[in-house]
């Protein structure tokens, strides 16, 4: 797995797996309706850390960052970690146990 490090911490890059929500306000037939499915997302990027708020696992990324003037982050995004594939929360999980 490549990470990057700033400042003496690893970032590993990841590409998160994810389903997203979506929605259709049009009237459609009951055959119609039943083929509305959430579409599958791929976010390329770096891991920046998981953490827990009220009992729900989240994870955050970002794609983008700076070394001068101080340390930034750019394209973040945050995900809970019940959205992900199967396959990416194992992914996520191997990366923190490597990297965080």
């Amino acid at each position: 797995m490549d990470y990057i490090e700033i400042e003496g911490q690893k970032y590993p890059r990841i590409t998160i797996v994810w389903k997203d929500i979506i929605g259709d306000s049009s009237m459609t037939t009951m055959n119609e309706s039943r083929e509305l499915v959430c579409p599958t997302i791929f976010t390329e990027g770096y891991l920046f850390d998981v953490f827990e708020d009220d009992g729900e696992r989240y994870v955050r990324t970002f794609a983008t960052y700076q070394k001068e003037d101080g340390v930034a982050f750019g394209d973040r995004n945050c995900f809970p970690l019940s959205v992900l594939t199967s396959k990416s929360q194992l992914d996520v999980e191997m990366a923190v146990l490597l990297y965080v």
